[in-house]
């Protein structure tokens, strides 16, 4: 033991020998690169239960509750309320880590079981807030503040502030978010004048060139850019402007890279839609016809999984207009809304890329005379929900994207607003009173289309289910656990009688406690009338009134005849009587 503590005792003193006697001030990227990790008391697993159980927050009047999603369960009550919890509207982080709340001085985030305080961000007057996706940052912005710092950065893990930028010019409107991320918090983006300032989030620097320069990403003329949902890849539109083309341009970042351009002519609208994991880009491209009187629609799809990027391109007649587009999330098919121009005739139709990897795009199936404006995925996919939210007529349909068939019908009156929750299995849909001033309140549906829940409020603004963190299946994983569902299904099934039978059991049981409850009421009731029955002689002067042989039953029979109306037949009239 002596000689192992003289062993340290001596590398200790060689250490301290070496020790430098002034050191210098790391910088931000080294502090945040070294910094021990501090562990927060933020339970991410207290937005579900053993039983799946998802959680939703929903806002009326002046109070804001946390429910649990049991539609089955009776009489239940909110997890958790508050009254005057946030002034404006709330909204989860991308996780699910954090709810956030606004109020005059600034934002606070909440979680944990007991949803406690975790963090305050003192920015007065905030209207907007942005999350990065991996709860890493969140940009905040005020009207309030000066015009220089209009739009922070903080980092939600300590609440500091990282960098205070330049709001939008008050005479132009505020494109929000201000600032795109890239799917792992590494980067972040801007729109500017002829280029895109890309940050570095570690260090909140622009990031180098090739000359090992910090400079933005130069493209002439760019209107917008969109990040990959799963790649440090950003697509770019970008006009036509003197005689050259618009294009669209993918590029990787922080290398620079072009992968992909394509040349577009006559361009008079173009829309970016990116795959939920990243393997498709749909964009769509209304195209002036050469009268420029009429336009035409085309969707130009990029494989970003094969080599070199192909293009494939659908393209629509004159006569047919595009209203909708949705990719279905971890699938490979895409759904589209279109009708023929000057007929209010809506139709669906449902696409197919044939594999993730060298596929072709084919039609599947085109349902025809579908009255709906809106297109929504289940979040695994195979079921979809057509909805008409145009002004008060709210028609839903669920169809199965498998079978191209109706598996549900309904009709929410006013419906505003719909929400698919994290598993796939419940849909909501809302009016909301920032919409409608009547027939406020939301309505829970199966992933079928059966309504099991109706829920009505005055002044109801908002619901919001709350997001699950990643999950840590692979693709290829998820596929197969999707391929067996059958043989996994058993147990969950079995779970679902014995709660249906808990249910039923626990109404037996409830019914039988008011039953006995009723019975020993009675009870008691008759035993107060037994024990008066001495006063009751006492008052009537010695007469038992109880006994049944005190009383003589008397029956009396009445007939009066009310009216009596003699009719004479014609004489003539014979009667004959046969057996016919």
């Amino acid at each position: 033991m002596a000689t192992s503590l003289t062993n340290r005792t001596r590398s200790s003193r060689a250490r301290s020998r070496t020790t430098p006697s002034t050191w210098p001030c790391p910088t931000r990227s080294e502090s945040l690169r070294h910094r021990p990790s501090c562990p927060r008391r933020i339970c991410t697993s207290g937005s579900r239960t053993a039983k799946a159980r998802d959680q939703y927050v929903c806002r009326y009047n002046e109070m804001t509750e946390i429910w649990w999603n049991d539609p089955q369960k009776p009489n239940q009550e909110p997890s958790y309320s508050k009254k005057n919890w946030s002034d404006t509207y709330v909204t989860w982080s991308p996780r699910g880590t954090y709810l956030a709340t606004f109020h005059r001085l600034g934002i606070m985030l909440w979680g944990g079981p007991s949803w406690k305080r975790q963090i305050k961000i003192n920015h007065g007057g905030v209207k907007l807030i942005d999350f990065s996706p991996c709860e890493t940052y969140l940009v905040t912005w005020s009207p309030e503040s000066g015009q220089s710092a209009a739009l922070i950065i903080w980092e939600i893990k300590t609440g500091n502030k990282c960098r205070a930028l330049q709001g939008s010019d008050p005479a132009s409107e505020m494109r929000w978010p201000a600032y795109l991320w890239s799917h792992d918090d590494s980067l972040f983006a801007r729109l500017g004048d002829d280029c895109i300032y890309v940050y570095e989030s570690s260090t909140m620097k622009l990031i180098k060139d090739k000359q090992d320069k910090r400079t933005s990403v130069r493209v002439e003329g760019v209107r917008q850019f969109l990040w990959s949902p799963t790649d440090n890849i950003i697509s770019c539109w970008i006009p036509e402007h003197t005689n050259n083309p618009a294009k669209v341009v993918l590029m990787s970042l922080p290398s620079r890279e072009e992968l992909r351009q394509k040349n577009l002519f006559s361009v008079a609208d173009l829309r970016m839609t990116w795959h939920d994991q990243g393997h498709f880009l749909c964009v769509k491209v209304d195209k002036h016809s050469k009268s420029k009187k009429t336009l035409n629609s085309a969707f130009e799809l990029f494989r970003l999984r094969d080599k070199d990027v192909p293009i494939e391109v659908t393209e629509f007649t004159k006569e047919t207009t595009v209203i909708a587009f949705a990719w279905e999330p971890k699938g490979i098919r895409y759904a589209i809304i279109h009708g023929e121009a000057g007929s209010q005739r809506t139709d669906v139709s449902f696409y197919s890329m044939g594999s993730k990897y060298n596929g072709r795009i084919s039609l599947i199936k085109t349902l025809e005379s579908k009255t709906c404006s809106t297109l929504w995925w289940s979040p695994v996919g195979s079921i979809i929900v057509l909805a008409n939210l145009k002004g008060t007529a709210g028609q839903l349909e669920w169809v199965d994207a498998n079978t191209q068939t109706t598996i549900g019908e309904a009709e929410h009156f006013m419906c505003s607003d719909v929400e698919w929750d994290p598993t796939g299995r419940f849909v909501a849909t809302s009016v909301s009173h920032w919409k409608h001033q009547m027939e406020n309140g939301f309505i829970m549906w199966s992933s079928h289309g059966r309504e099991l829940l109706h829920t009505k409020h005055d002044k109801f603004y908002q619901l919001h289910w709350r997001p699950r963190p990643k999950t840590l299946l692979t693709e290829a994983q998820e596929k197969e656990i999707r391929k067996n569902l059958r043989k996994y299904s058993h147990r969950y099934e079995e779970e679902d009688a014995q709660l249906k039978n808990q249910l039923g059991a626990d109404k037996l049981r409830e019914r039988k406690e008011k039953h006995a409850a009723f019975e020993g009421f009675l009870r008691a009731k008759q035993k107060e009338y037994d024990d008066m029955r001495a006063r009751r002689i006492e008052l009537r002067g010695g007469v038992e009134s109880d006994a049944e042989s005190a009383y003589t039953l008397i029956e009396e029979e009445e007939r009066e005849q009310l009216e009596m109306t003699e009719e004479v037949l014609d004489a003539g009239e014979e009667i004959e009587i046969g057996d016919d």
